[in-house]
């Protein structure tokens, strides 16, 4: 089993590595790469140090999932008893698109995901620990409000007196520190929350999340309370104005386990001959995952969707200057010049550079006569006239 799932491992970091390579920086990422957040902060200090790629942009949020997984298993091994559960546990966090997503894009989901796990197997094997880890939080970003709201709950329904004043009173300094505010007229963006949880957790696996939540409605843990108030906080604020979904979803798909525990709980309880639904049950749903990460990775629909053509066009444009060694540019779009000077680029007057985002076309002029025409979507296969 072990060496299965090592195996598992070495090829699922294989690809992350590989794409991550080659996906080129977006226009949120570099935005917030500038930002003055904790965030930004530690990734400036990765790429003063291995330099500005690809790779060094992604590395340190490589780095956070290989930990994540490492603690879900120690966290899972809290619900779970037997190796297979666990193991298939963290295999199904794992492809989780938005766990996926959260590896390879720089963004603070991935680190939110890494600090909320270690709170929670802090707070299950070392309890001093958690509460400095918890003080610690408060500054560190203005969506750990979820998190202070599940804990709040959580001693609230433990009965736990100083916990209840300890968890209020840092809700209390994170809610001020970052200045949070609840704003808006009512708007559809109800049903926009279920079709991002729906793209996060990939559709059907979705609505068996939900079935497995509400069933351990029972029984609630620390970890079910940070998780379903994440999600409960972001329905009744999509009721209001429009959000962002970062600010929830790494609380929410850490409650993963749920649905491990509950299958597996309605599995064993049946005699074997009235198992054979849930083993279709679990045959559609895992399959479903990886197809629709599948999908998620390679179809054109995604890939060409203008989310995801953002990571791909500003790499191809800077590949195209660096192979006819064109440097000291400006552009007509500066988030596109933002991008290239992130891969070292040289700002100038030498060159101007017009992008048309409609025909994916990039045009290079110098002196006000255009010298390049190429199409970005024809990496590596550049058309020149």
């Amino acid at each position: 089993m072990k060496k299965l799932f090592f195996f598992y491992f070495f090829l699922y970091y294989l690809f992350i590595v590989i794409y991550a390579n080659y996906l080129g920086i977006g226009d949120f990422e570099v935005e917030f790469l500038n930002s003055n957040s904790f965030v930004s902060m530690v990734e400036n200090r990765f790429l003063s140090f291995f330099g500005n790629s690809n790779f060094a942009l992604r590395l340190p949020s490589i780095l956070l999932s290989f930990f994540s997984i490492i603690l879900y298993y120690k966290i899972s091994a809290n619900y779970l008893k037997k190796k297979e559960d666990i193991f298939l546990a963290m295999i199904v966090f794992s492809l989780m698109p938005g766990f996926i997503l959260a590896t390879l894009l720089f963004n603070k989901s991935i680190y939110i995901i890494f600090l909320v796990l270690l709170f929670i197997y802090s707070f299950i094997f070392y309890r001093f620990y958690s509460y400095i880890l918890l003080f610690f939080y408060t500054i560190i970003d203005y969506s750990f409000i979820s998190l202070y709201l599940g804990v709040l709950f959580y001693a609230i329904y433990k009965k736990d007196g100083y916990f209840i004043v300890y968890s209020l009173f840092l809700l209390m300094i994170n809610a001020n520190y970052f200045h949070y505010k609840i704003g808006g007229h009512p708007r559809g963006h109800f049903v926009d929350i279920f079709l991002i949880y729906s793209a996060i957790f990939s559709p059907f696996v979705f609505i068996y999340f939900l079935y497995s939540i509400i069933k351990f409605f029972k029984t609630p843990t620390l970890l079910w309370f940070i998780s379903g108030w994440g999600l409960l906080f972001s329905i009744l604020l999509s009721f209001r104005q429009k959000i962002k979904i970062d600010d929830f979803a790494p609380f929410v798909i850490i409650a993963v386990v749920f649905m491990i525990t509950i299958f597996f709980k309605d599995y064993r309880i049946r005699l074997k001959i009235f198992r054979l639904k849930f083993k279709f049950l679990f045959f559609f749903l895992f399959t479903s995952l990886v197809i629709f990460d599948i999908f998620m990775m390679y179809s054109p629909y995604f890939l060409n969707h203008k989310i995801f053509r953002q990571f791909r066009d500003s790499y191809s444009v800077f590949l195209f200057l660096k192979e006819h060694n064109l440097n000291y540019i400006k552009c007509n779009n500066k988030k596109l010049c933002k991008k290239l000077y992130f891969y070292g680029i040289k700002k100038g007057d030498n060159y101007f550079i017009s992008f048309d985002k409609s025909l994916k076309k990039v045009s290079i002029s110098h002196n006000s006569k255009k010298i390049y025409d190429f199409y970005v979507s024809k990496l590596n296969k550049n058309q020149k006239k």
